[in-house]
C-alpha cells in the first residue's frame, strides 16, 4: 500500500527528485519549492502564474485562449463588463475600465449559477411538471366530455325520433279511426240509397204496366186506391262531404336548436411557458388570471357584530359588500346590513334550508320538506322556480349563472340547473362509480370553477371537484390536531377572489382557510376570537367574511389585507 502510494506521489519536472508542490498555469509545468525559485527568473511572454499543485485543476487556473485574441490566454476579467478578458483586450478595449480577478467574478457567477441551477431543477421543474400533468389531465377532461355530449346527443335525438314515432303513430290511428267510422257511417246512407233504388224500380215497372198494357180501370182504381203515392215516396238525406286534410307542419330552425340542445365549444387561452418568477397561480382552466395583491393577515380584524331578533341562524348569503339575506330556525329571510338593521324581510312558509343571490340579484332559497326551490325577484315578486326530485338544501350560483343544489334523500347528490332552471347536470360518483359524497350541505364554486362542498355526515370532510365533476381532493380538518377539541365538523363553505376555500367547523369553533388545491393555511378564527357555533358563512364582493352562528350573532370579519 505504500509502495501504491509513492508511486502515485507526482515529482518535480526540472530535478525529478523532489515531490512536485507548484504548478505553473502559462508554463504547464509542475515543480518543487527551489526549482520554483529558478522558474520563476525564466522570461515567457505572457508572464507566469503559479499555484499550488491542489489548486491546478481549478477552473480558473486552467489556461483558456481569447476569443478575440487566439493567441492570448484570459487573465483577468473586466469588472465593468463582466466578461473575461485579456492583456491585448485591456489594452485595446477595457484600459479605463475597472480590471479584477478572474477567479473573483468566477466565484460571483458560480454561486448565482448554483442558485438558479437548485432552482431549475426544483421550482421550474416541478412547475413545469404540474403544468404538463394539468394539461393533460385537460386533454383527458375535454375528450371524457367530447364523448359524454356526444352520447348525450345521441339519446337526445334517439328520445326525439321516438317521440316523432309516437306522435306518427297516434296520428295514423287517429286516421284509421276516423276513416273506419265515416266509411261506416257513409255506407249507412249507401244502403238506404240502394233500398230506395230498388223500390223506385218496381214502382216504375208497376207505373210501366199500368200505363202500358193494363186496363185503364187498373190505373184509375190503382190511383184511387193509392192517391199519396209520390208524397210517401222521399228520397234518401243528401250529404255535404268534407274530406279530411293534412296540414304540414313548419319546423322553427331556432327553437328545434333549443329543443335538441345547444352545443358550447371550450376555451384555451395562449399561456406563456415561462415568466419571470413562475409564482403565478393558474386559477381558471385555461385562462391566466392576474394575481391579487391581497393576502391573508396575521390576525382578523372585527369590522361588526350584531345580534337579531331571530332564533338561532344557520345560513348567510352576501347581497354586495354592505348587505346579506339571513335566515334560521323558523320560516323568513331577512336583509340586514352590517349594524344588523332590517333592510328588507321576505316571508316564507317554511324554514329555508338554503340562501343563495343570483348574478341578477334575484334571491332563491329551498324548501327541503316541498322539494321546490323558489325565486325572489328584486321587485320582491315570489314563485316557485325548480320542483325538486329529492329534498334541496344547500345553493350556489355560478359566475356562468347556473344553479349548484345539494340534494337530501335515500341517495344523495349535487344537481346543476341553467339560470331557467332547467336540469343539466347531476354528479354522485366518481370515474370508478364510488360515492363522492354521504351528505352533502353546503356547495360553492371557486375561482377555478372547482365544485366544493360539505360532505356533513359519518365522514364529515370536504369534497373538491372539477367543473365537470371529477374529484380532486377532500380535507378532513388540519392535521394539527391539537389545536382541536373534537372531530372535524363541517358546514357552511365559501371562497374568496385568491382562491382561497373557507370552512366554518361548528364544533370546534374555528373557521378553517384551505389553499384552493387542498393544503391547510391557517385558522383565521378559533375561539380566542370569540366565535361560538359558527354556522353559515358568505365572502362579499370586498372579501369580507360574514358569519352567523347559532345564537344569533352576525359577524363580519376582515381577514385579508
Amino acid at each position: 500500500m505504500a509502495r501504491s502510494q509513492a508511486q502515485d506521489v507526482i515529482r518535480c519536472q526540472y530535478c525529478e527528485d523532489e515531490p512536485a508542490v507548484f504548478h505553473c498555469v502559462p508554463c504547464g509545468d509542475e515543480l518543487c519549492p527551489r526549482c520554483k525559485v529558478f522558474h520563476l527568473k525564466s522570461k515567457v511572454p505572457s508572464g507566469h502564474n503559479i499555484v499550488r499543485l491542489s489548486e491546478k485543476l481549478h477552473p480558473t487556473n486552467q489556461v483558456k485562449m481569447c476569443v478575440v485574441h487566439s493567441y492570448k490566454a484570459y487573465e483577468a476579467c473586466c469588472e465593468d463588463c463582466q466578461v473575461p478578458v485579456c492583456i491585448a483586450c485591456i489594452q485595446e478595449v477595457h484600459g479605463k475600465h475597472t480590471i479584477g480577478k478572474l477567479k473573483d467574478l468566477y466565484e460571483r457567477q458560480k454561486a448565482e449559477s448554483e442558485h438558479e441551477l437548485t432552482k431549475m431543477k426544483g421550482q421550474y421543474k416541478s412547475e413545469i411538471i404540474q403544468r404538463i400533468k394539468y394539461f393533460k389531465n385537460g386533454e383527458r377532461e375535454i375528450k371524457t366530455s367530447h364523448k359524454n355530449i356526444r352520447e348525450k346527443m345521441k339519446k337526445q335525438a334517439q328520445d326525439f325520433i321516438d317521440h316523432i314515432s309516437a306522435i306518427l303513430t297516434e296520428a295514423l290511428d287517429e286516421s284509421t279511426r276516423d276513416e273506419r267510422e265515416k266509411l261506416m257511417e257513409i255506407s249507412q246512407y249507401r244502403a238506404e240509397a240502394e233500398i230506395f233504388e230498388q223500390n223506385l224500380e218496381q214502382l216504375i215497372e208497376k207505373f210501366e204496366t199500368l200505363t202500358e198494357s193494363s186496363h185503364p180501370a187498373d190505373l184509375i182504381l190503382y190511383r184511387k186506391q193509392n192517391p199519396d203515392t209520390f208524397k210517401r215516396f222521399k228520397f234518401p238525406f243528401k250529404i255535404n262531404l268534407t274530406l279530411p286534410s293534412y296540414t304540414i307542419g313548419h319546423i322553427n330552425k331556432t327553437q328545434n336548436e333549443h329543443q335538441f340542445g345547444k352545443f358550447i365549444r371550450g376555451h384555451i387561452s395562449h399561456l406563456t411557458l415561462w415568466d419571470d418568477s413562475l409564482q403565478a397561480k393558474y386559477l381558471t382552466g385555461f385562462e391566466r388570471v392576474k394575481p391579487s395583491t391581497k393576502k391573508v393577515s396575521g390576525r382578523s380584524l372585527k369590522i361588526s357584530e350584531t345580534k337579531t331578533q331571530k332564533g338561532e341562524l344557520y345560513h348567510v348569503s352576501c347581497r354586495d359588500d354592505r348587505s346579506a339575506f339571513v335566515s334560521g330556525q323558523g320560516p323568513g329571510i331577512q336583509l340586514i346590513d352590517r349594524s344588523g338593521t332590517e333592510l328588507d324581510k321576505i316571508s316564507t312558509d317554511w324554514e329555508p334550508a338554503g340562501l343563495a343571490v343570483m348574478k341578477d340579484g334575484s334571491l332563491i332559497y329551498s324548501d327541503y320538506d316541498n322539494k321546490i326551490i323558489y325565486k325572489v325577484s328584486l321587485k320582491k315578486q315570489k314563485k316557485i322556480f325548480i320542483n325538486t326530485d329529492y329534498g334541496p338544501t344547500g345553493l350556489c350560483c355560478t359566475k356562468s349563472g347556473d344553479i349548484l343544489v345539494c340534494m337530501h334523500e335515500i341517495l344523495f347528490s349535487v344537481v346543476k340547473y341553467n339560470s331557467s332552471g332547467r336540469k343539466i347536470q347531476e354528479f354522485e360518483t366518481d370515474q370508478n362509480g364510488r360515492r363522492l359524497f354521504h351528505g352533502p350541505w353546503s356547495v360553492c364554486e371557486n375561482i377555478n370553477d372547482d365544485i366544493c362542498l360539505s360532505d356533513f355526515s359519518i365522514f364529515n370532510r370536504v369534497v373538491v371537484l372539477t367543473k365537470s365533476g371529477n374529484f380532486r381532493f377532500t380535507y378532513d380538518g388540519n392535521v394539527l390536531k391539537q389545536k382541536l377539541k373534537d372531530r372535524f365538523n363541517p358546514r357552511s363553505l365559501a371562497t374568496d377572489s385568491l382562491g382561497h376555500i373557507l370552512i366554518a367547523d361548528n364544533v370546534n369553533n374555528a373557521i378553517h382557510l384551505i389553499s384552493q388545491d387542498g393544503d391547510f393555511l391557517s385558522y383565521i378564527l378559533t375561539e380566542d376570537d370569540g366565535i361560538s357555533l359558527p354556522h353559515g358563512i358568505s365572502v362579499d364582493t370586498n372579501d369580507n367574511l360574514w358569519m352567523v352562528e347559532e345564537n344569533a350573532c352576525v359577524k363580519v370579519y376582515q381577514y385579508l389585507s
